[in-house]
């Protein structure tokens, strides 16, 4: 992964409401998360607010959705956080970080 894609990972992630947005893909990223669902767990996010969120994480290639009928199924991409992580702790520890 280039260091471009890995810095617009992190910029996505630096919203406190992205992070959150993520967060919750993740805990439902077996069977995805539709937007309505992420709506009623999340408090006082407008549906706008979530709307541009969500494309942004999209844009980061953080999560992908499916279209079943009319609904929208987030899930995260798993694979892109693990290689952002990895790009930070590959030197670390002669590389001892990445064995936990």
């Amino acid at each position: 992964m280039k260091t471009e894609q890995i810095t617009t990972i992190f910029e996505a992630l630096s919203q406190e409401g992205r992070l959150k947005i993520f967060r919750l893909m993740v805990e439902h990223s077996k069977e995805g998360i539709t937007p309505t669902e992420m709506f009623n767990k999340l408090d006082c996010m407008a549906k706008n607010t979530l709307s541009f969120h969500l494309n942004i994480l999209t844009q980061a290639n953080l999560c992908s959705f499916e279209k079943k009928g009319k609904t929208l199924i987030y899930k995260p991409n798993c694979k892109a956080i693990k290689e952002a992580a990895h790009f930070l702790l590959k030197d670390c520890c002669e590389g001892g970080c990445l064995e936990c």
